[in-house]
């Protein structure tokens, strides 16, 4: 016959170890446990209520020599249950929900520990005191007691000291207000409702009382709306779950990650407090006059009882199940416990996504409900739309693409054609259409919004004119068009600039090589002039460039020479004063004699030769008063006499300028715009409202149609 033999220290040391501050704090909220039920046994016992108490005084947080004692007036420690102590895996409390190892954890987190109770045994008081080591005999050795009890009082002291190096001490609070969140949020279910034991804990550090606070009252008066029983949760037939529900200050999120939480219980105890800010999605919530609220959701089941580790930090079942669990939870208390301002939220969210899908029609993949219904509930703003649509919407077109491919094969293989051939056929072909619609819809939409913030610019140039910061106003306006400063040679990478040239003139919308305000020294091969031309565009993908495809790598010089550019001055809107040397035939002038018969650094400092008999375009976009329109008086009428145009002879040759109204520009781009807003089946009349919103940058402007 043999008797197995417990290793304590073994057993101590594959005792689960903490990984946050939570975790680390369940050994003393063990103590704290063990008085609550000591404080249940005595009511029980007397067989009338009874108030109980318990006292808690933290000392030193933060240091290597942190104290915790804990103090109850329970049943104390008699012969029974002194026994069971002296169990290492005891049952004693199982039919409470006790792991019969909550002590073990106290040799695992702290360096000392002692225990001092006070009982009765028959009719008699007795007293026993006992410090409590890891060793690997006489773990439990007898001292003398030091507390001062009140006549015919039992209970018990429990001392803790000394934060045990590793895991415990890496991740022990080190704050007052961080302990007192965690400590709430471990009882939290007692606390809300308001029943049972007066806890108070203080906190001491070195200027004295830090944290003085009495449970349940502290959360308790906290407490906007609840306790609300939600229907029982039937969770994928596993198990009955109930959820009780509370509306709180905020202040009961104190301490805690987030703001809105659903405390998952083990046998009364919280287990594991989760987050749940981003599957509920509303921010603040309110009852009854009172706002920006906390939402906390009690969550019990014998199913989640029966799988609480024996450390009571974790859940033995999978992540993917609390998860799913937790998600449930979430949208029952949506639907029955807040439902009201869910419907508000929701309606105001589906606004903002309405809009959204209205500036960014390319997310625009399917129905506009069901992709909504599809969104995070935390997905508020047009970057969480777009974040969360971004792999939805490239899955739904790799789906098209699949589907047209299949039809592909099968007329290409000869094999036989299903009966069903011509629908599957026209559902493709209407899926392509609707994805193009959708794309084309995208770039109308922000061509639309870069031609309304150009009109209001025109506008403000205008009213500004002679004023401090109209320089400052004729650059953004630039700016739009073009970014400034910008030369092709500086650039090491094949890369065209972003630009909205398209304006000026449609050709120009995938210009790769072009400078901007920059002095033709820049970016002309051994010139030495600080002038600075607006734009000189040379190698554009539809007529203006000599390469073989758009931002092509060859040298343009072993190709063919450049024999076009194109040069536009850009005079700021409601000038007009223009002086002798401001003349803008002379001016354009002097760039052609300074580019014709030279050579250009292109991008990667790509050698381009222009050739001697290089055609020049050369657009002027001005406002027709003052000195400029005594400039161009003589020169002809183009575009139904909106625009005027000189064609220049003599070392000239090839040289065309056009000078174009601000608002002729705008007109025709906004014309050919249009078409592409019907093609894209949008309203044609939208008018962008520009507005600062200082809650979120993430939006600067909202399409809203007129």
């Amino acid at each position: 016959m043999a008797t197995l033999q417990e290793n304590l220290r073994n057993r101590i040391r594959k005792l689960p170890k903490p990984g946050n501050a939570a975790q680390a704090l369940k050994p003393f909220f063990e103590a704290v446990s063990n008085a609550l039920m000591a404080i249940d046994d005595q009511a029980e016992a007397l067989g009338t209520s009874y108030e109980g108490r318990v006292s808690i005084v933290v000392q030193g947080l933060g240091t290597e020599q942190v104290s915790m004692i804990v103090r109850d007036n329970g049943i104390g420690l008699d012969q029974q249950r002194f026994k069971a102590f002296c169990t290492v895996d005891t049952d004693y409390k199982e039919k409470k929900g006790g792991k019969g190892v909550g002590r073990l954890f106290w040799l695992d987190a702290f360096s000392h520990v002692e225990v001092e109770s006070r009982f009765i045994e028959g009719d008699v008081i007795s007293t026993r005191a006992f410090k409590f080591e890891l060793k690997d005999q006489d773990q439990i050795t007898d001292i003398d007691p030091v507390e001062s009890w009140p006549q015919n009082q039992t209970g018990t002291v429990v001392r803790l000291h000394g934060v045990s190096f590793g895991p415990y001490r890496d991740n022990y609070p080190l704050k007052a207000p961080v302990l007192q969140g965690h400590f709430a949020s471990e009882f939290i279910a007692n606390f809300l409702s308001g029943a049972g034991t007066h806890i108070n804990l203080t906190c001491k550090g070195k200027h004295g009382v830090e944290l003085d606070v009495e449970y349940p009252s502290e959360v308790q008066k906290l407490v906007m709306k609840g306790p609300v029983t939600l229907p029982i949760l039937d969770w994928d037939s596993k198990a009955s779950v109930n959820v009780i529900g509370y509306l709180c200050d905020k202040q009961t999120s104190r301490g805690l990650p987030g703001k809105h939480h659903v405390h998952l219980l083990g046998n009364g105890r919280t287990v594991e407090t989760r987050k749940i800010d981003d599957l509920l999605g509303i921010s603040s919530l309110s009852d009854n006059g009172n706002d920006n609220l906390s939402m906390h959701l009690v969550v019990s089941s014998d199913y989640l009882d029966q799988r609480t580790s024996e450390s009571r930090t974790a859940f033995t079942m999978p992540e993917t199940d609390i998860a799913a669990l937790v998600k449930l939870v979430v949208e029952m208390a949506r639907k029955d416990f807040i439902a009201e301002q869910v419907k508000a939220f929701d309606a105001k969210r589906r606004a903002s996504f309405d809009k959204f899908l209205e500036e960014q029609p390319i997310f625009g993949y399917g129905q506009a409900s069901e992709i909504f219904a599809s969104l995070p509930t935390s997905a508020t703003s047009a970057e969480s739309f777009a974040s969360a649509l971004a792999i939805p919407r490239m899955r739904a077109e790799r789906k098209r693409e699949e589907r047209l491919q299949h039809l592909v094969n099968a007329v290409v293989t000869g094999d036989k054609l299903p009966v069903d051939f011509s629908d599957a056929i026209r559902s493709a072909a209407a899926g392509i259409h609707e994805n193009e619609r959708n794309a084309l819809a995208h770039h109308a939409a922000r061509r639309r919004v870069v031609l309304d913030l150009l009109d209001v610019l025109i506008r403000r140039v205008r009213e500004r004119d002679g004023k401090e910061d109209v320089y400052h106003l004729e650059k953004t306006l630039h700016s739009l068009l073009a970014p400034m400063q910008y030369s092709g040679a500086g650039h090491t990478e094949s890369e065209p600039s972003s630009h909205d040239l398209w304006i000026l003139d449609e050709r120009l919308a995938f210009t790769a090589g072009f400078t901007s305000d920059v002095s033709l020294r820049t970016f002309v091969k051994d010139n030495t002039q600080d002038d600075r031309p607006d734009l000189v565009l040379w190698d554009t993908l539809f007529g203006l460039g000599s390469v073989s495809s758009q931002n092509g790598d060859e040298l343009v010089d072993d190709v063919e020479l450049q024999s076009k550019v194109f040069i536009v001055e850009l005079k700021h809107p409601g000038r007009k004063s223009y002086g002798p040397e401001e003349n803008v035939q002379l001016q354009v002038q002097k760039y052609v004699k300074a580019i014709r018969g030279g050579q250009i650094e292109g991008v990667g400092r790509r050698p381009i030769k222009v050739s001697s008999d290089c055609r020049f375009h050369c657009t002027i976009v001005a406002d027709f008063v003052g000195g400029f329109e005594t400039q161009i008086a003589s020169w002809d009428y183009i575009h139904n006499r909106a625009a005027r145009q000189l064609t220049l002879k003599g070392d000239f040759e090839g040289v065309t300028i056009d000078a174009l109204p601000w608002d002729y520009v705008l007109r025709t781009a906004r014309e050919n715009n249009r078409a592409l807003l019907d093609a894209a089946g949008m309203k044609r009349h939208g008018q962008t409202v520009f507005q600062a919103e200082p809650s979120d940058a993430e939006d600067k402007s909202h399409v809203a149609a007129e």
